[in-house]
């Protein structure tokens, strides 16, 4: 799998889920049918996984997450909730 080839591990619970940890940093990847959500607290290996997967398959960025399985994402300063 092509997520794999680049060091993510993908979750024994659910397998939709990918993660890597580096350099005490946390980048996550869940894959639903042709949906992705990315998010973690590294910006640098955020962008290095989008450009990885815009090379590997045809996709595009639709932004900050609207909506995710008909679940409603609203943001805040203090985070995001789910309405």
């Amino acid at each position: 799998m092509a997520i794999k080839a680049i060091s993510y591990q993908q979750s024994h619970v659910d397998h939709t889920l990918f993660v890597k940890h580096k350099d005490g940093k946390i980048t996550t990847l869940i894959v639903y049918v042709d949906n992705m959500i990315l998010t973690g607290d590294d910006p640098e290996e955020m962008r290095t996984l989008r450009e990885y997967l815009s090379a590997e398959f045809k996709m595009k960025d639709l932004g900050h997450l609207k909506y995710f399985l008909g679940i409603e994402i609203a943001r805040s300063k203090q985070g995001v909730s789910l309405s």
